[in-house]
């Protein structure tokens, strides 16, 4: 008889089979995302250093050298994205302990290959004459003709940061960590620009007066005696745009206003009046005390309108080290003075040399209205390279030297979250908690040009809620013999004795933080605490004579939720800031 093989046996035969074919299908998986990462990162390592190359290329408008790098780069590029951007590798991404290290080598190639493709070519064909006006006119109808390359190259750059999105380099090979973080972080800072230039384009031809001309305020804010957002702004120029012809139609200073007033010239938050004082619409001097921009900008169009009895479109603010840096693009300015300005002595000039030169304060003025005229001459003029006037305008833009509001609702809702806004973001990014740093000068004189400051924020992630303790020293670097030779006023001694410097510093927490407790040269102390912009705020009060440091410490309890990626924005001082972000080890 028969024997037949028990059922049981037949289907485990099967099923050994089907787990054979099963691991070998998995083995060739493997091994083929094994050879596509071998790949991948080979040509991303070789892709990175081409884009910061082309950094350099950009800077010097070297258009063959940036047409043989974008060459290049979309080679690397297409071979890294061909590698990882494919099914199998998308579900090998699914595993465990491996997935994370695939995530971010695909998602980096595929920003790469965006970059290469989609930006960079796009932005190249930008003509930068673009940027400089010719006879005193910027060309409306030309600039808005970017609204196509801008808009490809905004699209692509979203694109590249979705793919960049979760990526965690705690979890990418050692040899790619620097050169993804390089790439995270040109994508960064490209991406939202981008995104804000196209948003802002269609409303470009109203803003440059197209259709009507449009007057702003420049306030030239005086970072020598500081304020919370640079210094107090003494001096104040109208400009009116008329189908992109600049000019400067009127010219003021802080004694052109009525200041020292029994009330604020505008109903100011009972928040601010707590940190601040009612002396920010009582003085026009003051205005720009607080890092909300918005609220300097309407206290400077009412302090405008009550003098002069006209209204403005929007108000710009910069500082003389705003000049330094444009002064580098267009070449060194002759005032009427006589005096030569340059981009290694605006500085100075302007903010200690003049008042030596100039005791009284009409003289100063004449002096800054001659500077701000001829600076304004040499930009209308046109005359000065693009690239590098456009790198100066970023670089004091990056370092919060530069503020712009808008009163038109519809331009303005362009500019949110933009630095251009204020130093603040309205509402932190969830992965990034901002904290702040900000100085009043209290002493009535020019001496925070002598003052040095540097700010250190500790994060302690230790709990579950998240600490975080800022850490400022500042110091008066005035010695006696300096200090006697200054005159009266830049060194008043109206409020201190002679070389003391008085000042008010308030610290800002993240979003939906609450304040924990605060210390002077390592002493704990009680000081004034509120909420502003929707925030936890210390205020602290220090007075440093000649030579003197001090130390102060706010902490600041967070949110759980809080990201890891925490930093500090500040006052754009006289003296460069040095600042730190750590992390404090967990036991």
């Amino acid at each position: 008889m028969t024997r037949r093989t028990p059922r049981r046996l037949r289907l485990s035969s099967v099923a050994w089979i089907s787990l054979g074919a099963l691991s070998v299908a998995i083995l060739a998986m493997a091994a083929a995302v094994g050879v596509g990462a071998f790949v991948a990162q080979k040509e991303l390592r070789a892709a990175i250093p081409v884009v910061s190359a082309m950094q350099d290329q950009f800077e010097s408008d070297d258009r063959v050298g940036l047409d043989a790098s974008i060459q290049e780069l979309r080679a690397h590029a297409s071979a890294a994205r061909g590698a990882a951007d494919t099914w199998l590798w998308w579900i090998a991404e699914q595993a465990p302990f491996v997935g994370s290290s695939l995530h971010a080598v695909r998602g980096s190639t595929v920003a790469v290959d965006e970059l290469a493709n989609g930006v960079l070519p796009e932005l190249v064909d930008i003509d930068p004459a673009l940027l400089r006006p010719r006879g005193g006119a910027f060309d409306v109808g030309a600039l808005t003709d970017l609204a196509g390359p801008l808009g490809t190259a905004s699209a692509a750059a979203e694109r590249a940061s979705g793919a960049l999105e979760g990526v965690n380099l705690r979890y990418v090979p050692g040899m790619l960590q620097q050169p993804l973080a390089q790439l995270i972080g040109v994508v960064g800072s490209l991406q939202p620009a981008l995104s804000r230039a196209d948003a802002m384009l269609p409303q470009l031809p109203s803003m440059m007066g197209q259709d009507g001309p449009k007057n702003y305020l420049l306030l030239v804010q005086n970072n020598a005696e500081a304020r919370g957002l640079g210094g107090i702004p003494a001096s104040v120029v109208l400009l009116r745009v008329d189908n992109g012809k600049l000019e400067i139609a009127q010219q003021a200073s802080s004694e052109s206003f009525t200041n020292k007033r029994p009330s604020p010239i505008l109903p100011l938050d009972s928040s601010v009046v707590q940190l601040f004082d009612d002396k920010v619409g009582r003085w026009s001097q003051d205005i720009t005390s607080t890092p909300d921009f918005a609220l300097s900008a309407e206290l400077a169009r009412a302090f405008w309108k009550e003098s002069f009895g006209s209204d403005v479109d929007g108000v710009i603010s910069i500082d003389p080290v705003v000049l330094s840096y444009i002064l580098k693009a267009t070449g060194p300015v002759t005032l009427a003075t006589g005096d030569e300005l340059s981009s290694d002595n605006a500085v100075q000039t302007l903010l200690s040399s003049v008042y030596a030169r100039y005791p009284k304060n009409k003289d100063q003025d004449i002096f800054f209205a001659a500077a701000a005229v001829q600076v304004f001459d040499a930009v209308s003029s046109g005359d000065f390279e693009p690239l590098a006037f456009a790198q100066a305008v970023s670089r004091a833009v990056d370092e919060h030297r530069v503020y712009f509001h808008s009163f038109d609702t519809s331009t303005e809702a362009t500019l949110a979250g933009s630095r251009l806004n204020g130093p603040l973001p309205e509402q932190d990014n969830p992965a990034q908690p901002t904290l702040g740093v900000f100085v009043n000068d209290l002493t009535q004189s020019k001496l925070s040009y002598y003052t040095w400051m540097s700010a250190a924020v500790k994060v302690d992630r230790c709990s579950i809620v998240p600490t975080y303790t800022t850490t400022v020293t500042f110091v008066n670097a005035l010695d006696q013999a300096t200090s006697d030779g200054l005159v009266q006023y830049v060194n008043t001694g109206s409020r201190y004795p002679k070389g003391t410097i008085g000042t008010d510093i308030q610290f800002y927490g993240p979003t939906g933080s609450t304040f924990v407790g605060a210390t002077l040269d390592g002493v704990d102390v009680s000081i004034t605490t509120g909420e502003h912009l929707g925030r936890a705020v210390g205020r602290m009060w220090v007075v440093n004579p000649p030579q003197a440091v001090h130390t102060l410490t706010v902490t600041f309890e967070g949110s759980p939720q809080d990201g890891s990626d925490a930093a500090l924005v500040h006052t754009p001082m006289v003296n460069p800031v040095d600042t730190t972000v750590v992390e404090t080890p967990c036991g």
